[in-house]
């Protein structure tokens, strides 16, 4: 395991340069990304860490050793369609594993902030680029690093899991209906049959702690749990894993958000993760 944790850095390491050396030669004309690995291994009676390689058209074996629960970023990269493969991981042989998601074209465009992640689709059923028909897949998801409002916390959430469709509350008590709350209904994984952009929720929230819970038709199915947001920071909630089993949440939080005419940066630190079930 400290192997292939190495192994993990190093590749870390590669990828960053290289992207930075090819974004510089492109000025502004880049995209920025992160990627999550958002499978677990348990799922398939496999390690729960279940991990794997990563590799990027042009770039070779860009991630080896990528392990469930972690994110690696921000990277940068020109505009461009890339061709990404993720098999499992080979610690002699880096990125030769068997194939597990291969996504070709994916278009970064200037300008974007993205996550790639691997998760399971809906229903289990094989999703774009499954190459074992394991019911998995790998898209990016739209990031939101623009300022906050004055004192405000973000919060985004992403349903990623093979799970069916549920009501997300967040609230400051739950346990009281009067309490200052938003319920977001009709909350999908994007590989079921619907609208993309219903299984995004982005949401600007006093800071503080907030309780996340999910309901299906008003009974709580998971939850409630409570978050700390804070001002000028972007939360990012990743539901993944099997409901009910390894079903949880993968926090990632990013910092200095506020707007510069309040005194702080625009620029994003690198981002904390937690996970919680």
């Amino acid at each position: 395991m400290k192997k292939m944790k190495g192994f993990l850095a190093m590749g870390t390491v590669a990828l960053m340069a290289l992207l930075g050396t090819s974004a510089a030669s492109a000025a502004d004309e880049v995209a920025m990304a992160y990627v999550v690995h958002g499978i677990n291994g348990e799922d398939f009676g496999l390690d729960k860490a279940l991990p794997v390689d990563v590799s990027v058209s042009g770039l070779g074996c860009a991630i080896p050793g990528f392990e469930f629960g972690n994110r690696v970023g921000p990277i940068s990269a020109p505009e461009g369609n890339y061709d990404i493969t993720i098999s499992l991981a080979d610690e002699t042989n880096p990125c030769e594993g068997t194939e597990v998601i291969v996504l070709e074209g994916v278009k970064l465009t200037a300008g974007t902030n993205v996550t790639l992640i691997a998760y399971r689709t809906a229903d289990g059923s094989k999703g774009p680029g499954d190459q074992l028909g394991l019911g998995v897949t790998a898209s990016a998801f739209a990031n939101d690093f623009t300022s906050t409002g004055r004192g405000k916390a973000r919060v985004i959430v992403q349903h990623t899991a093979k799970a069916p469709t549920v009501d997300v509350v967040v609230s400051r008590d739950y346990s009281n209906p009067s309490s200052p709350g938003v319920t977001v209904p009709g909350f999908t994984n994007p590989t079921a049959d619907v609208d993309a952009a219903i299984s995004q929720i982005n949401a600007e929230l006093r800071p503080g702690n907030w309780q996340v819970a999910l309901e299906i038709d008003g009974a709580t199915v998971f939850g409630p749990d409570t978050l700390n947001l804070r001002p000028a920071t972007a939360t990012y909630i990743y539901a993944v894993g099997e409901f009910p089993s390894t079903f949880q949440y993968l926090v990632f939080t990013e910092t200095g958000l506020r707007d510069k005419k309040y005194g702080g940066s625009q620029q994003p630190s690198r981002g904390m993760v937690r996970a919680f079930q």
